[in-house]
């Protein structure tokens, strides 16, 4: 198939999506808020993990004031703010220093910027291009890349504050039966109809994701195991409480779920969470499935909800 290339005259754009005038943004490269895009201000940009910085991360070594960008006489400098650990442009410790396109920004343990002009057009385009390097392509919801970044930061953030977090994985009881009896097409709708039902029911605060298979992720902020537990609740209930339409007939589908939360490990840590959710799904799965249990390390090793 040949390619067809189509040139539109800037009156037959939106008026508020024409090319014009290029603006400045810093996108997350690595880090917390990995994919995002933030608008540079006209005059100074703060950059930390302070509650009024203007680009907030939370990442183990930034500062709460840890480096701001300002516009002066046309050009963009980064400047350290009197930052623990420094700022880095491009590898290199800085004190202030004239951005040009595509630089990179390293502050903290592992969030990495780029610095980049974009007008309206381009400014869409990137965005839906980091969305989708963020998204799992079957279901639409987070990868699992994502959650793993996220997770760190949310585990190192609440340490460093003392506030609780919580982790549900859970995935779909007997898929291979699905899969053997209706074909790999219907096991995928049964992914995407889970995952949309379940997307309809979390706070705009957490995090869901696809971790892979038939396995799904919740990291529930500010939230102890019970409550956790009762998302989880909801969860099994949105997926067990519907038939599942697949290949003309009504299919249940039920999932075990396993909930963890961070406070009740004697080690914790993000890759400690996972386990420990991961140990209470087992435990879920081995007590017959369609059920929840929670991690408790003082038992063997959970207890039911």
């Amino acid at each position: 198939m040949s390619k067809a290339t189509v040139v539109l005259d800037s009156e037959d754009l939106p008026q508020n999506k024409q090319q014009g005038i290029k603006r400045a943004f810093v996108v997350v490269l690595a880090g917390d808020r990995m994919g995002e895009m933030f608008q540079l201000n006209d005059g100074r940009t703060s950059i930390g993990r302070g509650l009024h910085a203007d680009v907030r991360i939370n990442d183990e070594g930034i500062s709460r004031a840890h480096a701001q960008i300002e516009f002066d006489a046309g050009e963009h400098y980064l400047s350290d703010a009197g930052s623990t650990n420094g700022t880095f442009a491009n590898g290199e410790r800085v004190d202030r220093y004239p951005l040009q396109e595509g630089d990179k920004i390293q502050i903290g343990a592992s969030s990495v910027l780029r610095f980049t002009y974009n007008d309206d057009i381009d400014e869409d385009f990137q965005r839906s291009l980091y969305e989708s390097a963020l998204r799992d392509r079957l279901t639409g919801v987070f990868n699992r890349g994502y959650f793993n970044n996220r997770l760190e930061s949310d585990v190192a953030f609440a340490l460093r504050h003392g506030k609780p977090l919580s982790l549900v994985i859970f995935d779909v009881d007997f898929f291979k039966n699905v899969n053997d009896e209706l074909g790999h097409p219907a096991g995928d709708a049964v992914l995407r109809d889970l995952a949309e039902r379940v997307q309809g029911t979390t706070r705009s605060e957490d995090i869901f994701a696809r971790y892979g298979g038939e396995e799904f992720v919740l990291i529930c902020r500010d939230v102890d195991a019970l409550r956790a537990a009762r998302a989880a609740h909801r969860i099994k209930e949105l997926v067990g409480g519907k038939a599942f339409k697949l290949a003309g007939r009504d299919v249940e589908i039920t999932v075990s779920l396993g909930v963890a939360d961070l406070s009740m490990l004697l080690e914790p840590s993000a890759t400690a969470l996972v386990e420990a959710a991961d140990a209470a799904l087992y435990i879920a799965k081995r007590n017959g499935r369609d059920r929840v249990e929670i991690y408790d390390p003082e038992s063997e090793p959970t207890r039911a909800v």
